[in-house]
């Protein structure tokens, strides 16, 4: 029997099915081996639509004795492979066995046998049981020809298998069909799809024969190694010889400008394609749909879009999902909106965007119509709508909906607990967090980055470090967004060992080093009090945005350089960079604690006349700080009454700091009134008042605001300093006695006192603000946190190792003037961070110049 000709085409498309040039191409049969046994009824199979009409026409065969004849059972065998379900090949593998264990002479036919059923087991996704066949035909000794080998190559590639899609062009090679021009395209595309792209780059080049399917098969083979630029490149190649190509390879090419992102190379591949005469399709209308949105044309997507008169669920699916992911979510609703009243029936992917757009909007009443729609239409059962409402409902504040929808999932998923443990982390619920962390099952990075970055947050920041720790233990390598959180912890701490050591970690493990991380990197070291490593690192930024020089700006304002942080508002205006309204405030600040009062005004008026930004409360309290510590008092409070918002109590509490820093109890008062009036819960303004109140003695007042603060439950916060020794943070507060090394403590005060005492020390008593006697305000004064920090860190460190505290409140007076002798007395570089600013003290001198 001879096998008559057959074409290579590719498959129909449908919406669903993933557009591939070779893994599910067919080889359309045109004829089988002919016998002139058969009658017409066997000619009916070829009208047969499903499985059942095949069943019924084979029973018919058995019934008339037909079965018996091999070139009945071939063509049985072919059309149930045809068909290519699991119930259909089951029936080709039992009719196959009848054929085989005939008597009639069938190796004319059993080549195409295998085939047939090689080729319907890798339809029906069976690529296993493909392969398996491809074996069991080379056992029996039926030789492969060259339609076996694009048939079970196809199989490799759905599985990925390369080992086995090695062994067979091995095969292909020996028996001389690697020439063939269709057995070299499934190797190409097999090799592509498997990540070998030099072995299908070289298989491409080997080939004296190219048609269209063979360079479709590499593009997408480029592809899928996500080498987009050099895809589009040979598209170009492509064309330049004079091969048209179809559409599985525009929309190949068209996906690859999408990732990489280049819309000036996809308007090339569109210039192509509307001269080319190529009739585009709603596969391709939706390739280019994507294409734009990924790449930030919306507009030129929503016009394709508009123009599309065939918009089927795929596209309706695109553009909503890439206004998901562009954080568009109001137009995706609109869309999803337009789809309801003309388009087609939603489905889980649409659902998906929409549950997820109302979760960003926290619309708990939109999410809970989607949420009744996902249960009447039954669409619960798919993880990522579950978890899709669980991030909704925690992002609505509906914690306990949450949960319970976490409860009645019955397969809880990785992502599923993630979605649990970030809702509690985003309410601020670390304790209710760190239990859904413990009890995971199974952790990913995800699932660490969340619950460190929760700690962070809530300044836990010992714990997250010793979280930190725990994920190395565990064998996980972080990611940037884990060194993000770290980073922020190190900062905010202001352990520059350990922030030296988080740097050298990143390095040592080439993490990614993003923008984002450096520019964490820079506030971390600028935190720590080290602008010069900060600053280093941003210089050797190859981008930076406006948040990286925002950091870079504090950095410099933290030590005091005003004049530096003006310069660098400069050279990022002159690169282009735009600034927004956190720049402004950095630089007010900056201007406020240099005492550059013109140059800070000249930036407060620049940032509304010539960038257009509306200032906002935090701005005008800048300005008032500005003003104020310079001793400006009547124009800062010419400003606030000139201001077109109502001054708020965060206003009136910089301007009291003003006036307590000058002195000024007329206008202290006037101020402490107004911040009464305001209703300004803010413990730390209060307590502002009564000091004030307290250091022109009226002790009447100091009770009168203690007693509102206990009143409305406001608790001072005690003044406390930590410094880092070896690695380890210690912690000290006023006047506590509770730290293992108490006694070596006070006898290096003792010395301390003694010493600097004959520099010409004496305390200031006046930075005591409690009624009591003399003898008790000098004990007081002598054991504030930071004085205590810097003897243990005199007792505790090398000679010549910098001392450096961290202050969670201002620094006073009298501790200032301490720092500054003990610098020049031992000989040591003292650095301070306060809650404002850092203080480099070096040989008796401070870095703020005594403005502060």
């Amino acid at each position: 029997m001879a096998f008559t000709s057959v074409v290579f085409s590719p498959p129909p498309t449908t919406p669903s099915a993933k557009l591939a040039p070779i893994s599910k191409s067919q080889i359309q049969i045109q004829s089988e081996p002919i016998s002139q046994k058969l009658n017409s009824s066997t000619g009916s199979l070829k009208s047969c639509k499903n499985l059942h009409e095949i069943k019924q026409l084979h029973s018919q065969f058995t019934k008339s004795g037909a079965i018996g004849d091999a070139a009945v059972l071939t063509k049985l065998i072919a059309k149930y492979s045809e068909m290519g379900s699991a119930e259909s090949l089951e029936y080709a593998q039992k009719a196959f066995t009848i054929f085989r264990n005939s008597r009639e002479d069938c190796s004319g036919s059993i080549t195409y046998l295998y085939n047939s059923l090689i080729r319907g087991n890798s339809v029906a996704g069976d690529s296993r049981e493909a392969i398996s066949l491809y074996v069991n035909m080379l056992i029996d000794g039926v030789e492969p020809d060259n339609y076996t080998f694009p048939f079970v190559l196809s199989a490799c590639t759905k599985r990925l298998s390369l080992f086995e899609g090695l062994q067979v062009h091995a095969s292909a090679v020996k028996m001389g069909y690697h020439e063939d021009v269709f057995v070299s395209n499934s190797l190409v595309y097999c090799y592509g799809e498997c990540g070998e792209t030099d072995s299908a780059r070289k298989v491409f080049d080997g080939m004296s024969e190219r048609n269209v399917v063979s360079w479709t098969s590499l593009i997408c083979g480029y592809a899928t190694k996500d080498w987009h630029q050099e895809a589009v490149s040979l598209f170009f190649e492509m064309v330049a010889e004079g091969i048209e190509p179809n559409e599985v390879t525009m929309t190949s090419v068209i996906s690859s400008c999408a990732k990489s992102g280049d819309v000036d190379l996809g308007e090339r591949v569109l210039g192509y394609l509307t001269g080319s005469g190529l009739t585009s399709n709603a596969v391709m209308v939706n390739a280019l749909v994507d294409m734009y949105m990924k790449c930030g044309a919306a507009d030129k997507a929503m016009q394709l879009f508009d123009e599309c008169a065939d918009r089927n669920l795929v596209l309706y699916n695109t553009v909503m999902s890439n206004y998901v992911k562009l954080g568009k979510v109001k137009e995706s609703l609109d869309i999803f909106r337009e789809m309801l009243d003309f388009g087609p029936k939603p489905d889980r992917v649409t659902m998906l965007s929409v549950i997820t757009s109302s979760a960003e909007l926290g619309d708990y009443s939109f999410g809970m119509q989607c949420h009744a729609y996902v249960l009447r239409n039954g669409l619960e059962n798919w993880d990522n709508i579950s978890n899709s409402l669980i991030d909704m409902y925690a992002k609505s504040n509906r914690q306990e909906l949450a949960c319970r929808m976490f409860d009645q999932m019955p397969n809880k998923t990785t992502v599923s607990w993630n979605s649990l443990l970030a809702g509690f982390a985003r309410n601020g619920d670390v304790e209710s967090a760190r239990r859904v962390f413990d009890e995971m099952p199974e952790r990913n990075l995800v699932s660490w980055n969340t619950i460190i970055a929760a700690l962070v947050h809530e300044s836990l920041f010992k714990e997250a470090i010793e979280l930190f720790h725990s994920m190395q233990k565990e064998g996980l390598i972080p990611d940037e967004a884990t060194m993000v959180s770290i980073a922020s912890a190190c900062g905010y701490l202001g352990a520059l060992d350990l922030a030296k050591w988080t740097y050298n970690y990143i390095k040592k493990h080439n993490i990614n080093r993003n923008v984002r991380l450096d520019t964490s990197l820079v506030d971390m070291f600028a935190r720590c009090g080290s602008p010069n490593i900060a600053m280093e690192i941003f210089d050797s930024m190859k981008e930076k945005d406006v948040s990286a020089w925002t950091a870079a700006i504090g950095a410099v304002a933290m030590e005091g350089n005003g004049k530096r942080a003006l310069e660098l508002f400069e050279e990022m205006v002159t690169r282009g960079v735009h600034p927004d309204a956190v720049v402004f405030s950095g630089l007010l600040f900056a201007c406020s604690h240099s005492g550059l009062v013109e140059q800070g005004m000249d930036i407060f008026k620049t940032m509304k006349e010539y960038y257009n930004i509306t200032p906002s409360i935090v701005h005008y309290g800048c300005v008032v700080d500005l003003l104020g510590r310079a001793g400006f008092l009547n124009e800062a409070l010419d400003f606030i009454n000139g201001m077109p918002v109502e001054p708020t109590g965060e206003i009136w509490s910089s301007f009291l700091s003003a006036c307590r820093t000058h002195k000024n109890e007329k206008m202290a008062s006037f101020a402490g009134e107004k911040l009464t009036k305001s209703n300004y819960e803010k413990t730390g303004a209060h307590v502002l008042l009564s000091n004030i109140y307290a250091s022109f003695g009226k002790w009447d007042d100091v009770a009168n605001i203690r007693m509102h603060m206990r009143e409305k439950g406001m608790k001072k916060v005690p003044g406390s300093s930590s410094i880092e020794i070896d690695g380890v943070v210690h912690e000290f507060t006023c006047g506590s006695e509770s730290h293992p090394s108490n006694g070596i403590i006070a006898s290096m005060l003792d010395e301390i006192n003694g010493r600097i005492g004959d520099e010409g020390y004496f305390r200031d008593l006046t930075n005591v603000l409690m009624d009591v006697d003399e003898g008790e305000k000098e004990f007081l004064l002598s054991r504030h946190s930071e004085k205590v920090a810097i003897a243990f860190g005199l007792v505790s460190s090398g000679r010549g190792v910098a001392v450096r505290v961290v202050k969670n409140l201002r620094m006073c007076l009298d501790c200032h003037t301490f720092a500054k002798i003990v610098s020049k007395v031992y000989d040591r570089e003292i650095v301070v961070r306060d809650n404002k600013r850092f203080h480099f003290f070096r040989q008796g001198e401070c870095s703020c110049g005594d403005y502060w």
